[in-house]
């Protein structure tokens, strides 16, 4: 899909490192969902704040990233200068609950199970890349990804803001997302 400069991935490979492969989620405010980031030892590193159903914002210290969506497409875009996508992932042509995901040249396979408040992202060999599992009421959630791979962490996000986002539009409609808007 899109290809990013390794200047992009670097801040994020940096960020992952540091968390060592995990980080927890819980949710402040109840009108304007906004999420806090925290690492393995409890330290917040960022906050992903949810603007409606089709656009969020991350910060991490002096990084932000925008994440938005436009039928079927979801797109997480830095801006330092020009804007550059760091991660998309569609649901066109795919069934309910399976997203494709590219970052840095790769493709990575995502399911998402809304019910059970859970999304998996794996290479394209099978193999594990990120796990993100939420609590019953979907106001927290834990991480975990591979510390390898500069897109881990970026992918991790864009999935919590994903399932966070429809989740509740599901539960608020009554029917899980498909293929069109959040």
């Amino acid at each position: 899909m899109h290809r990013i400069p390794g200047t992009a991935l670097s801040l994020w490979y940096d960020l992952q490192q540091v968390l060592g492969g995990s980080f927890t989620a819980r949710a402040s405010g109840l009108l304007t969902p906004e999420f806090a980031l925290f690492s393995p030892d409890g330290q917040e590193f960022g906050r992903l704040r949810l603007r409606g159903p089709w656009a969020a914002e991350f910060r991490s210290g002096d990084y932000s990233a925008v994440l938005e969506s436009s039928e079927g497409l979801y797109r997480m875009v830095v801006s330092s200068g020009e804007a550059v996508v760091v991660v998309a992932a569609t649901t066109n042509g795919r069934p309910n609950g399976e997203l494709e995901t590219s970052c840095g040249g790769r493709t990575y396979g995502a399911r998402v199970n809304l019910l059970r408040n859970l999304a998996i992202a794996s290479y394209s060999d099978g193999g594990g890349a990120v796990r993100l599992s939420g609590g019953p009421t979907g106001r927290s959630y834990e991480a975990v990804f591979s510390t390898g791979d500069g897109c881990t962490l970026p992918i991790g996000i864009l999935l919590l803001w994903y399932v966070a986002a429809n989740r509740r539009r599901a539960y608020r409609i009554g029917s899980p997302a498909g293929g069109g808007r959040m």
